[in-house]
């Protein structure tokens, strides 16, 4: 079957981790699912009006559309420009991969929007169908600001045309249903590459408790600040524990906040680190901690448990679904003294857990066979339709 992947997020860059999770969820596919990947985007740094990219990989070849930046005096006139120098590139790209690749049976779209424009286009133009993969947090009930007016009713049409939709998380499908979309839903989780992950090392003795956070520390989802201040409150009792924290972007009011209460022998910023480095991370890893104010499916969970690291975590989103009382422990969003209590009791019962039960689970539920394989279920139910 010949499969075209629309994405919203998607590496660019500035940014190449971005939408890393569709990548992964696309490599998992099993052999007879022939992917192309169809991306259009801006590149500031292009002279000529545009280029076309084609990298072939082992399971997927990715097809980039690049175009020279606008140079309208206009903020307006550039916003506009910008979208149907968008909207006709992804005309072309369509074309390009009939003429070097495939005429594709389905799309399968990776976030509803924006790229959703181009799959319901193409849907109504052309008749090719679309499923559509769901991460998106802007669904739940804190965003609700967020989502309005024209932005509401382009991503409820987009969910609703789509010939199936598949959440990572039930209580995403619970969210997307309140805002509207009523439609076929399986629930499909986000996939990891377990054979990267191993279980940890045996700690030696006398060596201090790491717990692990990994983030883009955007406060208003990730709460670090929240987190770092139960850390100054613990180490305040005991200092027999390390917070190593890998993150996305430069953190220096968080680095900042450290310091300034003396807690540089207890927490260590790592920033960016490559998937390797992270695997090798969690090998030396007691328990990962996380106290988000909202969440879909995390990966770095998904990613604790292939390393059969247990968790401490916030119950918001779909955590709750996969953070049982054998894996772990939640938590209630933004209440500190919870997370403090709960995190003075890992530091001595983090050994408590069977790491390989957990392990097993990571391997049963997210692996690369086993998404790729549910997805591909999908893909031959929508072609029976057709």
């Amino acid at each position: 079957m010949n499969i075209l992947h629309l994405l919203s997020w998607f590496p660019v860059p500035d940014n190449p981790t971005l939408g890393n999770f569709c990548i992964r969820q696309i490599e998992s596919l099993p052999e007879d699912c022939h992917s192309v990947i169809l991306s259009v985007f801006e590149d500031p740094a292009l002279k000529e009006s545009q280029v076309v990219d084609v990298e072939e990989h082992e399971r997927y070849v990715y097809v980039r559309v690049r175009f020279r930046a606008c140079r309208c005096a206009s903020r307006w006139l550039g916003r506009l420009w910008r979208k149907w120098r968008t909207y006709r590139l992804y005309q072309y790209g369509l074309g390009y991969v009939k003429q070097h690749f495939f005429t594709p049976d389905f799309v399968h779209l990776h976030v509803s929007y924006p790229a959703g424009r181009i799959a319901l286009q193409w849907k109504r133009r052309y008749k090719i169908p679309y499923l559509m993969t769901e991460h998106w947090t802007i669904y739940q009930p804190q965003n609700d600001a967020l989502l309005t007016g024209r932005l509401r009713r382009q991503v409820v049409k987009i969910g609703n045309n789509a010939s199936i939709i598949l959440p990572v998380s039930d209580d995403l499908r619970c969210n997307m249903e309140r805002v509207g979309i009523q439609n076929s839903y399986r629930v499909i989780y986000n996939v990891v590459n377990t054979d990267r992950f191993t279980l940890p090392e045996n700690r030696a003795k006398g060596e201090k408790v790491k717990m692990l956070h990994i983030s883009t520390l955007r406060d208003e989802a990730k709460n670090f600040s929240g987190l770092l201040r139960v850390v100054e409150r613990l180490a305040q009792v005991r200092r027999d524990f390390e917070l190593h924290v890998i993150h996305d972007y430069p953190a220096p009011q968080f680095e900042d906040y450290v310091r300034q209460n003396q807690l540089s022998d207890v927490v260590f910023f790592h920033g960016k680190q490559a998937p390797e480095a992270v695997a090798d991370f969690f090998t030396k890893t007691d328990f990962f901690v996380l106290f988000s104010n909202f969440e879909n499916l995390p990966c770095v969970i998904v990613e604790s448990f292939a390393s059969g690291v247990p968790v401490l975590s916030t119950r918001v989103g779909g955590i709750a679904e996969i953070v049982s009382p054998e894996r772990g422990v939640l938590v209630q969003a933004e209440d500190e003294n919870a997370l403090l209590e709960q995190m003075n009791y890992l530091l001595d019962h983090y050994d408590d857990y069977d790491r390989e039960a957990i392990r097993q689970y990571a391997l049963k539920s997210f692996s690369m066979e086993e998404i790729g394989q549910q997805i591909y279920r999908q893909y031959k139910r929508l072609l029976k339709t057709l």
